[in-house]
């Protein structure tokens, strides 16, 4: 494509590649983007999934090119006419076979009863080109109501013809310049082989570098004249200098990326500061055009649910220490798994992270459970014993010391023997061991001083046994009395 720059000559895309700074803009954009992972996905109720098997024509396989090449011509088309064409050759049921970029300087765009209408000249593509086919349209920034978008070029032919302009002159400057370092005014005439002979004999004693600073002298009323170059044919370089920054600001691209080091930057502070920010700011809209094309070309093929997808995410990631605190905050609140973030970071999975996310998940959904039923069903230590024994370690308040029992009634209920007419009591109670659990404490043996013999005159009574019996702790169980026969 050929535009007229009004001061500075005809500017065409060849020509404006030569000026050093465009050429790098379209490299560093190119590249930039070229190099990008391409892959399909597909979304179900709002989770992101890898599409499998991938389309043909996407795949990039033998015999058809490679990704970069495909990517790198679609961006240079952008960059330079603001409008990509990608040919896709298709089968008898209308699946794309390829994708072949095309040279925007070829396309005519048109609109035919309401419709976009593509004009292409006749060129070899698999033998055939028209019939079966169909084209896939990415444009750039483009006005409204306009069918092409705006070729960056174009507009700023002016700038580019103005650093094209500086740089002729600098070429002619130096290639036709005929002005020496410095003259030697010598009064009256000198023939002309005086005049080299006195030239070569400077030139011998101060030439090189065993003869600099060495004084030199003139005699015959000679002096030394200094050469320098004019104000207004050293102002070039200044010119030069700030094409720069200037044909890096018409392509959105930081100029210390293109080897501009001149100023300081405004795209941040640090290194990864600067990489988010170029590829946010110069990269996601190109990127975000390339992705929506590639999307209704998917969906003219029968795949409304699939998308495509370039991976800025190394691009954009942050720095280490950045990305591995984000990660610690993820896995500690549950909504990130260990290896979950290390597949981020292209690391294998490991299989202890697996089974410490399964018991993280298992004790968190227990946790809800238990959270629930605290109070109304269950005890705080009933629902602390339950983590505990799924590995939880929970520690609950001290327990409190139990109070020790009472001591053991010493008194003894004996048992009475009663016979008629004598009546003999013999008091003799039994030893009493008592066993007092937790905490144990020593046995404690009772033995009762043997009781008095005692007899009683009574009337004629029956005989009676009486049984006394006690629990564990000493006290008085329950009584029994039976007449004997």
């Amino acid at each position: 494509m050929v535009w007229n720059s009004s001061a500075h000559g005809v500017v065409s895309t060849d020509q404006s590649m030569r000026l050093s700074a465009v050429f790098a803009c379209l490299r560093l954009l190119s590249e930039a983007v070229a190099t990008l992972p391409l892959d399909t996905f597909r979304r179900v109720d709002g989770t992101r999934s890898v599409y499998r098997p991938r389309p043909e024509y996407l795949s990039f396989d033998p015999p058809q090119g490679s990704r970069i090449d495909y990517l790198s011509q679609v961006m240079l088309s952008l960059l330079t006419a603001g409008n990509a064409y990608v040919y896709t050759p298709r089968n008898s049921m209308g699946e794309p076979l390829d994708l072949v970029v095309l040279d925007p300087n070829r396309v005519q765009v048109g609109r035919v009863d309401g419709r976009l209408r593509y004009l292409c000249e006749r060129v070899e593509l698999d033998g055939s080109m028209g019939a079966g086919g169909d084209l896939v349209h990415v444009k750039g920034m483009c006005l409204p109501g306009d069918m092409v978008g705006m070729s960056p070029i174009a507009y700023a032919r002016e700038t580019i013809g103005l650093g094209l302009a500086a740089q002729r002159f600098g070429e002619s400057f130096f290639s036709n310049g005929a002005l020496p370092g410095a003259v030697i005014e010598a009064p009256g005439d000198m023939s002309r082989e005086a005049a080299e002979r006195f030239a070569d004999s400077w030139h011998d004693r101060h030439q090189g570098i065993g003869a600099a600073n060495k004084v030199g002298v003139l005699t015959g009323g000679a002096k030394l004249t200094k050469v320098t170059v004019a104000p207004n044919d050293a102002q070039f370089l200044e010119t030069r200098a700030f094409q720069v920054p200037d044909v890096a600001r018409i392509f959105g691209v930081p100029p210390h990326l293109i080897a501009d080091a001149s100023n300081s930057t405004s795209w941040g502070s640090g290194l990864a500061e600067q990489n988010l920010a170029f590829g946010q700011f110069s990269l996601r809209p190109w990127v975000d055009r390339i992705e929506d094309a590639h999307d209704r070309l998917l969906t003219s093929h029968g795949l409304r649910d699939v998308f495509v997808k370039l991976n800025m995410d190394a691009l954009l990631r942050a720095s280490l220490k950045d990305r591995y605190d984000a990660y610690a905050v993820g896995i500690g609140t549950g909504f990130l798994t260990m290896n979950e973030a290390r597949a981020t970071e292209d690391l294998p999975p490991m299989v202890e992270a697996e089974a410490t996310d399964e018991a993280a998940e298992s004790l968190t959904r227990q946790l809800q459970q238990i959270y629930l039923a605290v109070g109304t069903v269950i005890t705080a230590d009933e629902a602390r014993e339950i983590l505990n024994r799924n590995g939880a370690g929970l520690v609950g308040p001290a327990p409190e010391k139990p109070e020790p029992p009472p001591p053991p009634d010493m008194r003894s209920e004996p048992v009475f023997n009663v016979t008629t007419p004598d009546v003999h009591v013999d008091i003799a109670p039994p030893s009493i061991n008592v066993t007092v659990e937790p905490p144990p404490v020593p046995s404690v043996t009772v033995e009762a001083a043997p009781a008095p013999e005692v007899t009683v005159n009574m009337p004629e009574q029956r005989a009676v046994n009486k049984t006394i019996t006690r629990d564990a702790a000493g006290n008085l169980a329950t009584i029994t009395e039976e007449f004997v026969p």
